[in-house]
């Protein structure tokens, strides 16, 4: 299967996502930007399918790596390989991937396939204050994101790794907590 979405979409989204922060301040002033820091020789994030065609010419600040999916944690439904990038801790922020314009919240299917935003369940290498703080954020960000998943989702390759998360995350339901809409 091939993604459906393309460069323009993801610009689209991008610039959606970029009218918006999370909170009234860089965030990175809590925890001296710890997620954009290599404190471990795997750190980085997996792009959701075809975002590379929007980064692809992003060499100065990026690491690339393709990795097979069989041998990772994906869907069924992913074949072949996925970009896998880390940061050298000095990414321009209108250009950050959507995993890190997405984080603290992660989309979640709930009953009869509603999507909401939760916050993030995954252990990370690190601590992040906002995450494990659950410090209130900005509406207009909650609702832009909220939108920009509703587009991502009409992909069946990422419909399918939301589904594929949201049922690894139902042996710990107590862990979720809806952020949007309630």
């Amino acid at each position: 299967m091939k993604s459906t979405l393309s460069k323009k979409t993801y610009e689209k989204i991008y610039d959606m996502l970029n009218k918006v922060e999370h909170l009234d301040y860089d965030c990175g002033i809590l925890c001296n930007n710890i997620c954009c820091q290599k404190t471990e020789p795997d750190m980085g994030i997996y792009l959701l399918p075809n975002e590379h065609l929007v980064l692809q010419k992003e060499k100065d600040w990026l690491s690339w790596s393709k990795h097979p999916v069989k041998n990772y944690d994906f869907p069924d439904s992913w074949e072949g390989e996925t970009f896998f990038i880390s940061c050298n801790g000095n990414c321009p922020r209108e250009k950050r991937p959507l995993q890190c314009r997405t984080f603290p919240l992660a989309p979640h299917f709930g009953q009869r396939g509603k999507l909401f935003l939760i916050w993030e369940t995954l252990t990370l290498p690190y601590f992040c204050p906002i995450l494990y703080e659950q410090k209130p954020l900005k509406q207009d960000f909650i609702k832009n994101l909220y939108q920009a998943w509703q587009i991502l989702i009409t992909d069946p390759l990422i419909k399918d790794l939301v589904a594929y998360d949201t049922k690894n995350r139902l042996a710990h339901k107590s862990l979720i907590k809806i952020v949007y809409p309630k």
